[in-house]
C-alpha cells in the first residue's frame, strides 16, 4: 500500500504533475481538518465538505478541491469515513454522502 502522507503522480503523468506531487506537504494535517469537519457537520457530500473547509480554513488555504476529495478518499481507505447514502449536488446531480464511521 502506498504511503498516505506523500502525494504521488502516475508514471504516465507529465513532469508538471510529478513536480506538483513532490511539492505537497502536510497531508496528515489536511486529513485531520477533514475529520474535524465530519465531527462538526456529521454527514456531508464532497461539495459540502469543500464549502465547509473553505468557511473554516479560508479560501486562501493551500488545499485544492481535488486535494480535499483525495484526503476524504484516503480516510475512507483508512476505515475512518464511510458512505452514508445518496445526495444531490447544488446543480441537482446525484452524489455520495459521507460520514464518520
Amino acid at each position: 500500500m502506498r504511503q498516505l502522507d506523500t502525494a504521488h503522480a502516475r508514471k504516465s503523468d507529465p513532469q508538471t504533475s510529478k513536480d506538483a506531487a513532490a511539492s505537497v506537504v502536510n497531508l496528515g494535517r489536511l486529513r485531520n481538518h477533514i475529520l474535524k469537519l465530519y465531527r462538526l457537520a456529521g454527514w456531508q457530500t464532497d461539495e459540502q465538505l469543500i464549502v465547509n473547509y473553505r468557511k473554516i480554513y479560508g479560501a486562501a488555504s493551500l488545499a485544492s478541491d481535488s486535494g480535499i476529495r483525495s484526503r476524504r478518499s484516503e480516510l475512507v481507505k483508512m476505515g475512518l469515513v464511510e458512505k452514508a447514502g445518496i445526495g444531490k449536488t447544488a446543480s441537482g446531480r446525484a452524489c455520495q454522502i459521507w460520514k464518520l464511521k
